[in-house]
């Protein structure tokens, strides 16, 4: 079933039940410059991520799509397993400044008895967004994600419109994780808000084990007499089974 007719059932909407978190200031003398006095913690950032992170999609049917890279079909006969999973964090900016640059992080982790899971591709990994946005988030049979205008034929993907400010998004991904910078482009933008979603396709070297991640979210934040960095909010989920995965058939 194509992502856009699923879209509902695959990657629901998630800030209904999120999880709330205050993003506090660094400790004193950490990545603070300026004369003024930290600010109280009502006043800071805020970041909301999902109670539940493991929205997936299981593409083990690609290995008969007849466009899938022979070295990825040949993985899949032998047994790899790829799952697509979803990552969306939002965030509020404070009452006093704004937030001209967010981290945020993805680890994930195994529960010891089966193969490790490993990162195999993250989207995105290089984009400038604006106010609102069209994103058209699909899969190539060779299971790397790009553009609409990439891919072409045997398409599997949806469109993510979001509200979101201006930025300049930067992902990097090791076999263990991912991590994504975001930065207000120019000092005359008003700063980061909004909610983002990111992507990433995770394998394993068999049969899909129980999963593990840990996110995490931390900010510099700049008023007009300071620049300041808030401690890093982190929220850890599972180990779970990827039970209910929607499968691309």
């Amino acid at each position: 079933m194509p992502l856009e007719r699923a879209g509902a059932e695959v990657f629901p909407e998630w800030r209904s039940d999120a999880l709330p978190h205050r993003l506090e200031p660094a400790d004193e003398g950490s990545g603070v410059r300026g004369p003024a006095a930290l600010p109280a913690g009502a006043g800071g950032p805020h970041v909301e991520l999902p109670r539940t992170v493991f929205d997936c999609v299981s593409l083990d049917a690609l290995r008969d799509h007849p466009s899938v890279d022979p070295l990825v079909r040949a993985q899949l006969e032998a047994g790899v397993t790829f799952r697509l999973l979803r990552f969306p964090f939002s965030l509020r900016p404070p009452a006093d400044g704004v937030v001209r640059e967010i981290v945020f992080s993805v680890r994930l982790d195994g529960d010891g008895g089966s193969a490790p899971p490993r990162v195999h591709s993250i989207h995105p990994t290089r984009e400038e967004t604006h106010d609102e946005v069209a994103t058209d988030v699909a899969l190539e049979p060779q299971l790397s994600l790009g553009s609409l205008a990439q891919v072409g034929v045997g398409r599997i993907g949806r469109t993510v419109t979001a509200r979101r400010s201006r930025a300049a998004v930067v992902g990097l991904w090791g076999e263990r994780g991912a991590d994504w910078v975001l930065r207000a482009p120019h000092r005359s933008d008003p700063g980061l808000d909004g909610t983002w979603e990111f992507l990433s396709v995770v394998r394993w070297d068999g049969p899909p084990g129980r999963l593990g991640a840990l996110l995490s979210v931390s900010a510099t934040v700049e008023t007009a007499r300071m620049l300041w960095t808030t401690k890093r909010v982190e929220h850890a989920y599972g180990p779970y089974e990827l039970l209910g995965c929607q499968a691309i058939v």
